[in-house]
């Protein structure tokens, strides 16, 4: 049997974002604490700039919305190249996989996903964070477990980005789905009763 596939394609801030979903697997959470040092960045984020931007590219991943971020050496009093050093610690969960003989202790479904991180997708950001992104792929997409994994990526940070033809990092990941609602319990409701 061949798994259907739904393809979405939309347009944002003028670069194709692209995501693939495959058939959904029996899956659970599992949880991550990670610190992750930035080196030489070209732009000076604020610790705000740092937390949306790793919580919208995380939830874009599939992680559980509970995540903690914490970024630090980011503060308005830093000198200015210690503040373009700055290090995040995340707490989060992405959904794993359960072999088949283990699918009754999953928690979730979870279906196959392709996102395409690029400006705009997610809205956190922008045309200057391409070596942000670079050292997110680095630094962060590589220490994550199977699934999540970098298929590709145009990277070239030293070059000028222009709309057309923006910087992006493409990744497989899963994505937690709703567990369907039991088919006998929708067809079938309870008789009333008279009064």
């Amino acid at each position: 049997m061949i798994p259907m596939v739904l393809l979405l394609v939309s347009t944002v801030a003028g670069a194709a974002v692209m995501t693939v979903r495959g058939a959904r697997q029996p899956a659970t959470w599992r949880p991550y604490d990670l610190i992750i040092d930035l080196h030489a960045l070209p732009v000076r984020y604020s610790c705000d700039d740092l937390w949306y931007k790793f919580h919208d590219v995380l939830l874009a991943l599939g992680a559980r919305p509970d995540l903690e971020i914490l970024a630090y050496r980011c503060e308005p009093g830093l000198d200015d190249r210690a503040a373009r050093s700055p290090h995040v610690q995340l707490r989060f969960n992405l959904p794993e996989t359960v072999d088949p003989s283990q699918a009754r202790w999953a928690d979730i479904q979870a279906t196959a996903a392709t996102v395409r991180l690029a400006p705009g997708h997610p809205a956190a950001l922008h045309d200057s964070d391409c070596e942000l992104l670079r050292q997110m792929k680095d630094e962060l997409f590589a220490t994550l477990d199977q699934p999540t994994r970098v298929v590709g990526f145009a990277l070239a940070c030293a070059a000028p980005h222009t709309a057309r033809w923006p910087f992006n990092v493409t990744v497989q990941s899963l994505e937690a789905v709703d567990r369907p609602q039991p088919v006998a319990a929708q067809a079938n409701p309870l008789p009333r009763r008279p009064y």
